[in-house]
Parts: structure tokens; C-alpha cells; sequence
């Protein structure tokens, strides 16, 4: 990639954000997901051009975790179904365990 990902250092508060960037393209996965999470839509816009809708959607559909409001997010500007997300599979199986272990 050629190009340079510009995006606000709003979702990067405890990462040193300029050497962030110089080494984006080995970081894809935690930028995504950072960014999704706790960036502006201008900063989600942007990083979805400059990894590429494919890679975008992999990261966050693997992503282990997600709140409730980036879950909806991720699902809604996709087009995704939540249960395609491994983080909802992964919440629906903690609820059933405790809600069984209560028995």
C-alpha cells in the first residue's frame, strides 16, 4: 500500500499513534476493530478504504469481542447478519452456559 491512512487518533489513546500509522499495514486487524470501536465514522470511512471492504469485514467478523453498539454498527454498515460475527456466537454460548449453570 502506497498510500497513507489518515484517521483521528481518537480510538488509539494508549498506542503511540504516529508509529501507528508509519506501520499500519502490519496492524490491520487491531486497527480495524479499534476503530470501529471507538472511532469516527469519517475514521471507519477512511479505514475501509484504505485496507479494502473484504479485509474490513474478515477482521471484524473474526473479532473475538465487540460491545453491544459495535456489534449493531459493524452488522448495519455491512449488511451482515450479527449472527454471522464470531463475537455473537460467543456471547449466545456464554448466555446459555449460565443460564444452565443456575439449574
Amino acid at each position: 500500500m502506497n498510500k497513507k491512512l489518515s484517521i483521528s487518533s481518537k480510538a488509539f489513546w494508549d498506542v503511540d499513534f504516529d508509529k501507528l500509522i508509519e506501520q499500519a499495514e502490519q496492524f490491520p486487524d487491531f486497527i480495524i476493530r479499534k476503530v470501529f470501536e471507538n472511532g469516527t465514522f469519517d475514521d471507519v470511512i477512511n479505514t475501509v478504504n484504505y485496507f479494502g471492504k473484504q479485509k474490513a469485514i474478515e477482521s471484524l467478523i473474526s473479532a473475538g469481542f465487540f460491545n453491544e453498539k459495535t456489534l449493531h454498527f459493524a452488522s448495519a454498515f455491512f449488511r451482515i447478519e450479527k449472527s454471522n460475527f464470531k463475537c455473537y456466537t460467543n456471547k449466545q454460548r456464554r448466555h446459555f452456559y449460565s443460564k444452565r449453570s443456575k439449574i
